[in-house]
């Protein structure tokens, strides 16, 4: 491993002076997130197909806040983080909350929180059906899924979780379970949902409902160091005299001949000078804010909303920007008793040391996970959901794998509380929005930030359903099955119990779950061939093509989209 990590690091050396480089790529991969890396893996598996990878933001691989899976809570808000805010909310009275994107080597794969999760296999058939893509039904994309992860199941768990093991493959990102050392938090937490009826299941397998126990998380076994797009497509390109991998670039535009793509113009934002490079082919992997952002900049977008800012318009596209979906969710937080390790513990100089000698040392302790294990997904019956007293045809109808909120917990202060506190964050979160946001731009000037709407809970069903999630997560976190844990409320407050109240805490405490998606869809910006319609030699693969969010974490569905997408790329482009 240190020879390799060696090599990659002589290679990002000598890429410093690549930037001036005029030479005709094959392939231009913008964004060095998880799309973009199994992108210039797999094109550049021919050793005459020239790729270049440019990302934003800084390398991470020498990173210890972003390798050291507890640190994960640091990162939003950081250099490797695009630190986004939404407009105003009319649905949050006002409030304008924020959405952290990752910018880096390795995207929101280097930033997130390491769940892996998959969902109810319903979402990809409707991927299929929405985008006429056959090979996006669960049963074919299943195979995507299994050839960019390995599954670790550690020896000695105690405690039960139906774990299926055929759906994995054995390389790229690792996926483990936690051993014995799970937060304390997790055993109440567990049986409060149990005793609510859940029981656990295996929700990378298809299924959509009901509990996972012990992650899974992205997480190396042998040194319990964050597995992630970089080390996991990245280190392998090393070897490889055909690809190139810049960062530290923004890309601002892309040019176009006609309506043919011939390649980029960048900013080296170590010195603020624009280049220039020219490719064969265009690929946009720069995620759900700034894959629409940077189309809308070169012309690809509503016609009326280009011309008002004087972009010259390339292709009249009216859906690029909308269909912006995310699982929103509604924090609550509490006190823990002294033996929960906390954000609070990390920050004890004289605890930390200790901390650090043993994960060091051993690759075990607090360190060696991200502070968080299991979660809960919820269908409301139809009886709850014509009770809510409003619309509530769109949720209804989603097919019946389908969850409607998640509840999960995170072992830090996720809103402002008390010096001294030992916060637990617990949330629930709205997994099938009906209501969608946008993106669009402020200015025809790449600098200015983009007005994104997220749409809080934007329709009637939506906000109800959010709603009922937290007095729900209320009720629960409130009874006894979690008092061995909790020594008080922190937020909202235990006095917070009617509606009136209940709805203001949630308006303060409303944030993204950072799984956007949907902006450049298949079907409707995208066309079969991950193509921009209208364009030629122009593509979009990320988040941004989702044409419908999963019911859970995203990650695993990017990789295995972008790992479909590539094996249809090389039959079009080798």
């Amino acid at each position: 491993m240190k020879l390799r990590l060696s090599t990659l690091h002589s290679l990002f050396l000598c890429l410093e002076v690549i930037c001036a480089c005029s030479e005709l790529y094959d392939a231009v991969i913008v964004g060095g997130g998880p799309a973009g890396f199994v992108l210039a893996s797999r094109l550049s598996e021919n050793p005459n197909f020239k790729v270049l990878l440019i990302e934003n933001g800084p390398d991470t691989y020498t990173n210890e806040t972003v390798t050291t899976p507890r640190y994960a809570g640091r990162l939003q808000g950081s250099q490797f983080s695009w630190n986004f805010t939404s407009t105003p909310q009319a649905s949050l009275d006002g409030e304008a909350p924020p959405l952290h994107q990752g910018n880096g080597f390795g995207g929101g794969t280097a930033i997130n929180i390491m769940a892996y999760c998959r969902g109810a296999r319903s979402v990809f058939d409707e991927w299929s059906e929405l985008s006429g893509l056959d090979g996006l039904r669960w049963e074919k994309l299943l195979k995507y899924f299994e050839k960019s992860t390995n599954l670790f199941v550690p020896p000695g768990r105690n405690y039960t979780q139906v774990i299926d093991t055929t759906t994995y493959g054995n390389d790229h990102v690792n996926v483990s379970y936690e051993t014995a050392q799970r937060v304390l938090v997790d055993d109440s937490f567990v049986n409060t949902w149990v005793s609510n009826g859940a029981h656990d299941v295996d929700l990378t397998s298809g299924d959509g409902i009901s509990m996972m126990i012990g992650g899974p998380h992205t997480i190396d076994p042998i040194n319990a160091t964050r597995s992630y797009a970089l080390p996991a497509y990245g280190f392998q390109l090393t070897g490889r005299s055909n690809v190139e991998l810049m960062h530290g670039c923004r890309v601002i535009k892309v040019n176009f001949e006609g309506t043919r793509a011939i390649g980029v113009d960048y900013v080296d934002l170590s010195n603020n000078e624009i280049y220039t490079v020219r490719s064969k082919e265009t690929i946009i992997s720069a995620g759900a804010v700034n894959s629409p952002r940077l189309l809308l900049l070169s012309g690809v977008g509503p016609r009326n909303d280009l011309e008002k800012l004087g972009i010259p318009v390339v292709i009249d596209s009216p859906a690029v920007g909308l269909n912006f979906f995310d699982h929103h969710y509604v924090i609550m937080m509490f006190n823990a008793t002294p033996d929960v390790i906390t954000a609070k513990q990390l920050g004890d100089p004289a605890l930390l040391a200790s901390f650090l000698a043993e994960y060091k040392e051993n690759a075990t302790g607090p360190l060696s996970t991200p502070g968080a294990s299991s979660f809960f997904t919820e269908r409301l019956s139809d009886g709850v959901l014509d009770g809510l007293g409003v619309d509530v045809t769109f949720p209804k109808s989603l097919p019946k794998d389908r969850p409607h909120l998640l509840y999960e917990y995170s072992s830090a202060a996720s809103l402002p509380a008390p010096e001294g506190a030992n916060t637990v964050s617990v949330f629930s979160a709205l997994l099938q929005p009906e209501a969608s946001g946008s993106v669009r731009l402020n200015s025809s000037d790449w600098r200015d930030e983009p007005l994104l709407d997220t749409n809080y809970f934007g329709s009637e069903s939506d906000m109800a359903i959010a709603l009922y999630g937290y007095k729900h997560l209320l009720a629960m976190m409130r009874s006894d099955t979690m008092s061995p844990v909790v020594v008080n409320e922190i937020y909202p407050g235990s006095n917070v119990t009617s509606d009136e109240d209940i709805k203001a805490a949630l308006n303060k405490a409303s944030r993204p779950f950072h799984h956007p998606a949907g902006t450049c869809s298949l079907g409707k910006v995208l066309d079969q061939s991950f193509r921009v319609k209208g364009t030629q030699n122009l593509r979009v693969i990320d988040s941004s093509a989702i044409p419908r969010l999963t019911t859970c974490h995203l990650q695993a569905s990017v990789y295995a989209l972008a790992e479909f997408a590539a094996t249809m790329l090389k039959d079009e482009l080798w």
